[in-house]
């Protein structure tokens, strides 16, 4: 399948793993939120591996009893905002690929951030103007396939068939079959070349200066 046949009309992109390398400040989100509620975090390597889900599913899987996950989850916002954010850096090829895409099509984000989190991430790494729409998890699309859907829809309406999901993860590519647009799987993120060619991405990426590339030619 080409992503990049005639017609396209959305592009939209995940932030963490495919955007920015929020690792770190993430992870130390985790560690943060598992002790306030008294739960001995597992090592950085674990808590690695586990990013992508969104909090309400993650930090259960890590041991957060189901009558303190909002106390966790407050947690883990209270520090990210302070401190976690910062830490994110933006991948070389992130802001020239983003340039030249957004001059040619909308652009939005579908994220397992919420969107207040989404937006202020993106607006302390100076990526907010490229993006018409942002947005993320919320109590209404509690999933990344209908945050996807929610997202095209703020985009005016697209056809799924005329938009391209970008992600780094199972759950992108996931999101993206289950709604119906192309799929494209990048492999400077979290997840690997197995987990999103199982997944069934339509193209992998080994760079972010691809990303135009693929979507322009």
């Amino acid at each position: 399948m080409s992503v990049a046949r005639p017609g396209l009309r959305a592009v939209v992109l995940d932030i963490d793993g495919t955007l920015l390398d929020s690792a770190d400040g993430i992870v130390a989100g985790f560690g943060h939120a598992l002790r306030a509620v008294g739960v001995t975090p597992p090592d950085d390597a674990t808590l690695r591996s586990d990013l992508g889900p969104p909090l309400v599913d993650l930090l259960p899987a890590l041991g957060v009893p189901a009558g303190r996950l909002a106390e966790a989850i407050a947690a883990y916002r209270t520090f990210y905002f302070r401190e976690g954010l910062q830490q994110a850096t933006v991948y070389d090829g992130v802001v020239e690929a983003l340039t030249t895409l957004a001059a040619r099509h909308p652009l939005g984000t579908a994220t397992a951030k919420r969107t207040d989190t989404a937006r202020a991430t993106l607006e302390a790494h100076g990526l907010t103007r490229f993006f018409g729409v942002v947005n993320g998890l919320g109590e209404d699309q509690p999933s990344k396939a209908e945050t996807l859907a929610e997202t095209l829809e703020l985009m005016g309406g697209v056809d799924p068939a005329d938009a391209v999901m970008i992600g780094d993860r199972r759950s992108d590519v996931a999101a993206g079959r289950a709604v119906g647009t192309r799929t494209v799987g990048v492999l400077w993120g979290y997840g690997s070349r197995a987990e999103l060619e199982s997944a069934g991405a339509d193209v992998l990426l080994e760079h972010p200066r691809q990303l135009a590339d693929l979507l322009l030619s």
